[in-house]
């Protein structure tokens, strides 16, 4: 009966202790999602722009002042180690790598993508003219470069 009970419990603790590859991409890139949404969220109340960069395994949130950007306190975010952002699109069209990702306080939106890979798998952040920022599945892997 115990052997029975012990192995209940370390196999309920292995799930939650060992996540799955998609457990871990699905939670990643949702937190991407919500600091997407956050910037957005703050131009519009704020009235400021503020904007989005991803460099060096870290997100980073700007507001602008003035004529320069200066970091949103406690907005910086180290990526999960296995996640890459693989692109940057802003209607439909790449963004360079370290370009800002700009949201206004207009609250009129333009369509983009952050393109990301987690664990092997594709996923995505959209955002359509509506202003809405879904969570893309990917679920394939992605094809190693």
């Amino acid at each position: 009966m115990v052997v029975a009970i012990t192995g209940i419990i370390l196999a309920v603790a292995s799930v939650n202790l060992f996540p799955s590859d998609e457990e871990v991409a699905r939670r990643e890139s949702g937190m991407v999602a919500l600091a997407v949404e956050r910037a957005r969220d703050a131009a519009w109340l704020g009235g400021r722009p503020t904007s989005v960069t991803f460099d060096a395994g870290r997100m980073h949130s700007w507001r602008l002042s003035g004529d320069s950007w200066r970091p949103i306190a406690d907005s910086d975010r180290a990526l999960e180690a296995s996640m890459r952002v693989t692109g940057l699109y802003v209607d439909g069209q790449p963004l360079n790598p370290g370009e800002r990702l700009v949201f206004l306080p207009d609250g009129i939106g333009t369509p983009f993508r952050v393109a990301l890979e987690v664990r092997g798998l594709r996923r995505a952040v959209d955002r359509d003219a509506a202003g809405e920022a879904p969570l893309v599945e990917g679920g394939a892997r992605a094809a190693s470069r």
